[in-house]
């Protein structure tokens, strides 16, 4: 009987300590947001540097850390993409937006036509064209 009781006993700490949680809820987890606006010019040089504006948005004050990625898909078309990270206790968040803004420096090394898309979660992607032609001759 001594035995069952010295056994008991952790499993009765156990239990007390996880009484003490009083049901909280937390979620942790990386996903992506929103790009609400993306800036690329219309034309460009080859070998200049060309400033691509991005802007990323999250629904709520739950999300921090946002951060851009700029992927190559093909020669000629690349993915610009947003992720954060989303907190919260309870569910509970500060109704606010989240934004963050990036500029890309693209450098073209050929030329053509560029395309750039603006990757979403729940929204459709927005496309973005950049044509890359030689430097004028003086």
């Amino acid at each position: 009987m001594k035995k069952v009781i010295l056994l008991c006993i952790p499993l009765f700490a156990i239990a007390l300590a996880s009484c003490t949680l009083d049901g909280e809820n937390y979620v942790r987890y990386y996903d992506f947001v929103s790009i609400q606006e993306t800036n690329v010019p219309d034309q460009a040089v080859l070998g200049d540097t060309v400033s691509i504006f991005s802007r990323a948005v999250a629904p709520n004050g739950c999300w921090s850390e946002l951060e851009f990625q700029m992927l190559e898909y093909n020669d000629s078309v690349f993915l610009i993409r947003a992720t954060g990270l989303y907190e919260s206790h309870e569910g509970i968040c500060p109704e606010i937006l989240v934004t963050k803004d990036t500029i890309f420096g693209f450098i073209p090394d050929t030329t053509g036509t560029f395309v750039f898309i603006s990757q979403s979660p729940y929204r459709a992607d927005k496309f973005d064209t950049l044509v890359v032609s030689l430097p004028l001759l003086p």
